[in-house]
């Protein structure tokens, strides 16, 4: 039995470079002090997990099937400039985790949301193995089981597990919740739905008719008559082809195992003072003042 902490790198790490600025010089340091504070808050929560942090590596597939897929992260400069300034912090931020003993794990043909999805379905085959998700990528919660929980590292008290996913989500099963997702699309990563639902009415779409694949029996076998735009457009042969797209790109269930030539593994070793250096470099003055206080949580 083991107990795994997953957490979504980019995600934890975005969010901490949006938090109130620090500086070390010319150089910004916020997402690297308040991505370690995350973790370390994560691991005094669930002290007999072991942590393993993820990260995005290129997955051309998604680019090759749907050449949208993404495009919008060049067109705002301020995002643009944002987006430099994490990724100037990002080999702190892999260092300070080296040194507190964290594993961190990319694979360079997968993004962190199809390594966990890997690492679910791999850990997941003994029945006593629990696993959290840390991430603030709600996508995330299609990868929930009887013993593997979503948790938003923004927010304690937003928690989904199976046995309240359709209280947060409005979906009664995981899958339920990746067929609404392909039905809504996704804005942020520039993929398109199929048209006409939301995120309030694609629940509803599901509590009526099950799933999309009773959905289209129905309309295939005259059982059912697309009345409103929305069916009309799911029922179409493109909006069949969208769905069945968006399920391809979206899908974290049955991710393709990763070669072991494309995988990068920093197993991390805790070593207080080459942590201790890095804080003095970073100024982060709040964790010197007593570091061995700071770092127990990981030396435990």
């Amino acid at each position: 039995m083991s107990n795994t902490l997953l957490i979504d790198g980019n995600s934890v790490g975005h969010a901490a470079h949006r938090g109130t600025k620090l500086r070390s010089g010319d150089l910004e340091t916020q997402a690297v002090f308040g991505t370690i504070r995350s973790i370390r808050n994560a691991i005094r929560r669930r002290p007999n997990y072991t942590p393993m942090t993820l990260w995005d590596g290129r997955a051309e597939w998604r680019f090759a099937l749907h050449p949208l897929y993404k495009s919008n992260r060049e067109n705002d400069a301020k995002k643009v400039a944002e987006r430099e300034s994490y990724t100037k912090q990002r080999p702190y931020i892999a260092r300070a985790l080296e040194h507190l003993g964290v594993r961190q794990v990319t694979a360079m043909t997968h993004e962190a949301d199809d390594m966990a999805g890997y690492f679910v379905a791999e850990l997941s085959r003994n029945p006593d193995n629990k696993i959290e998700l840390m991430t603030g990528d709600e996508d995330w919660a299609q990868l929930v089981r009887r013993n593997v929980e979503w948790q938003d590292h923004r927010d304690d008290d937003k928690r989904i597990t199976l046995a309240n996913l359709m209280d947060m989500t409005g979906f009664p099963t995981p899958y339920a919740f990746l067929e609404g997702k392909c039905l809504v699309g996704d804005t942020s990563d520039v993929i398109s739905g199929t048209g006409g639902l939301g995120e309030t009415r694609a629940p509803e779409f599901i509590a009526e008719f099950g799933s999309v694949r009773e959905f289209w029996r129905r309309c295939d076998s005259g059982e059912f008559v697309p009345k409103y735009k929305h069916h009309k457009n799911l029922a179409s042969p493109e909006g069949r082809k969208i769905f069945a797209r968006n399920l391809k790109l979206m899908q974290l269930l049955k991710v393709v195992k990763p070669k072991k030539e494309d995988m990068r593994v920093v197993v991390g070793k805790f070593d207080q003072d080459k942590f201790a250096e890095l804080c003095e470099e970073l100024a982060f003055y709040s964790i010197l003042r007593d570091v061995r206080a700071w770092t127990l949580p990981f030396r435990q």
